[in-house]
């Protein structure tokens, strides 16, 4: 891919990555999935500035068809389509209607998998505290279900980000976001001590980093590095579910709204844009008012009676 479509890709991922403050994964994101396209227009002798809608359909088709994407990966790509188009549009460079032929892709939302307290002790408990890197990865999964942090949140996380009085850590999330989330005191225990007492172990003398997860050499750990730990931990405690970084986050969200949180407040502790996100777990609330009603109704308890 050269020449002006290349400028343009260019122009673009500038633009979210500086003016719309988007991270980093998300904006080599786009680049994979707008390259592709922009390769598949020159594959077929035509442009940005000479594509029609019929191409843009046909892509869309070839995605679905002949690359056999999934709805989730299909709705990524087209997002991404529409992103490029809105930005080119505004700025004259291409016809509306490329725009307009493109109709987001709805996505059915469903509850994501998440562990059971039982799950989640198991994984607690397979891991090996008597080391310094035991004793690190055993905070980290602490730190993930006690705060619902995403991966990249807990990886970039600094010393100067935790304020122990008040048992909250300053979290930068998506498009460099701030937000401030508690941590429980069982992870307190777990991270204070693993600050005070084991953490400058793990650097060589004369060595400095502020990052508060290090590997064994010092430097910090990465989100690759994370998500290995997590599934050699599941698959020493048997758990044969699908598990990441991710489904701990999950896992927080959906334990806290069991136990009785509002879904205002856990949209914000995730650090959620928009309600509608976190809306994914609503149905977790009405099968706690369900089991309510069952316990609380006099009707219901009547009929079990009887």
């Amino acid at each position: 891919m050269i020449g002006s479509d290349g400028r343009l890709l260019k122009k673009y991922l500038n633009f979210v990555k500086l003016e719309k403050r988007l991270a980093l994964n998300s904006v080599e994101a786009y680049e994979r999935d707008l390259t592709d396209f922009l390769n598949y227009l020159e594959e077929r002798k035509t442009s940005l500035t000479t594509a029609d809608p019929v191409n843009i359909s046909e892509y869309v088709i070839h995605l679905s068809k002949d690359k056999n994407f999934s709805d989730k990966s299909l709705a990524r790509s087209i997002s991404s389509m529409r992103g490029f188009f809105k930005f080119l549009v505004e700025d004259d460079f291409v016809s509306p209607e490329l725009f307009e032929i493109l109709e987001p892709v709805k996505m059915k939302k469903s509850l994501p998998m998440f562990l059971t307290l039982d799950e989640v002790d198991l994984l607690f408990s397979v891991i090996d505290t008597s080391t310094p890197s035991g004793f690190r990865d055993r905070t980290i999964l602490e730190m993930f279900y006690s705060s619902g942090l995403r991966v990249s949140e807990l990886t970039e996380l600094k010393l100067g980000s935790i304020f122990r009085k008040d048992q909250v850590i300053l979290v930068f999330g998506k498009g460099s976001k701030e937000r401030v989330v508690p941590y429980s005191d069982n992870a307190a225990e777990y991270l204070h001590h693993y600050l005070d007492r084991l953490r400058h172990s793990l650097i060589k003398p004369g060595d400095f980093s502020d990052f508060v997860f290090i590997n064994n050499r010092g430097k910090k750990l990465t989100r690759q590095g994370v998500w290995k730990k997590l599934k050699e931990f599941a698959y020493m405690a048997g758990i044969t579910k699908e598990i990441s970084p991710h489904k701990l986050r999950h896992t927080f969200a959906t334990h806290l709204l069991e136990g009785g949180a509002d879904l205002r407040s856990v949209q914000m502790l995730l650090g959620h844009a928009s309600i509608n996100t976190t809306e994914i777990y609503t149905h977790v609330e009405q099968q706690a008012i369900k089991r309510e009603f069952e316990q609380k109704h006099p009707r219901e308890n009547m009929d079990k009676e009887e």
